[in-house]
């Protein structure tokens, strides 16, 4: 593995990089990575999401050689859930800024690829949890903090529903995203495919970390109704198969935060 640092916002170093490798297959995941940082910080936002996007497309539109392109999206395009769950040709109406500008990737992706026959596949991952995770992620915090014997701070009731992701399987959906030859041109929600309750993960936590504090607040505002993303035509094209449900999920966590605490 090489490893070369850089800014996929300084355009000249990231064409350089990618006219030198010329790589077969780029998953481009460069993002400002969550929703209230997206809100606080727009512009930063707008260029980390959407301006590096438009940097590769520029760039990759001039190559000779093959490749394809992964856009990793969010199920923060949907906004509020019309209904308990949703597939890929469910509306898109983002609530906030990270789901708008994330949005706006999919619109250029699927421009470049029309006027230029790029080949170009769109993921959107769904509350992605696991090891090395360094964003502060909900599971992350819930973990983090019931592991040090500090209260957890939950927005809301307990009652919203995520589709949580074991990193594991998100892993798995986007290499076959980038190498299955159905994937082009095509999205695909690539989530555990079972929506589960912040409650959920607090009894599962407390299972295995007794005596956890819990304290229960406001939703910020932001945050869309959520629910399960229906995962069956990546089960269908690519042969993707979660293999994590929840409880197996936040125990193998658990057992890494308690081996390498953050």
């Amino acid at each position: 593995i090489e490893l070369i640092q850089g800014d996929t916002l300084e355009k000249d170093h990231l064409r350089r990089t990618l006219n030198k490798i010329k790589p077969d297959i780029i998953v481009h995941m460069a993002a400002l990575p969550l929703a209230f940082m997206a809100i606080e910080h727009s512009e930063d936002a707008f260029q980390s999401i959407l301006g590096s996007t438009v940097n590769f497309l520029e760039i990759l539109r001039d190559f000779e050689t093959p490749f394809r392109l992964v856009y990793t999206s969010s199920s923060m395009v949907y906004g509020n859930f019309q209904s308990a769950f949703v597939t890929e040709e469910s509306p898109t109406d983002p609530k906030e800024i990270y789901g708008s500008f994330k949005l706006c990737g999919e619109i250029a992706c699927r421009g470049y690829m029309k006027c230029y026959d790029m080949d170009i596949a769109i993921v959107r991952p769904s509350a992605v949890y696991g090891p090395y995770d360094a964003n502060q992620r909900v599971i992350q915090k819930f973990i983090s903090k019931a592991l040090n014997g500090d209260t957890l701070k939950v927005d809301g009731d307990g009652s919203m529903k995520l589709d949580f992701t074991y990193v594991d399987d998100c892993a798995q959906a986007i290499f076959l995203a980038a190498t299955h030859p159905a994937a082009r041109g095509e999205t695909f929600n690539v989530t555990r495919g079972e929506a589960r309750s912040l409650k959920n993960v607090i009894d599962i936590i407390q299972k295995e970390i007794p005596e956890v504090q819990v304290e229960y607040g406001p939703v910020p505002s932001y945050m869309p109704k959520r629910g399960t993303l229906n995962v069956d035509k990546a089960k269908k094209l690519l042969g993707y198969s979660p293999e994590y449900d929840l409880e197996r999920g936040v125990a193998l966590y658990i057992k890494h935060l308690r081996e390498h605490p953050i």
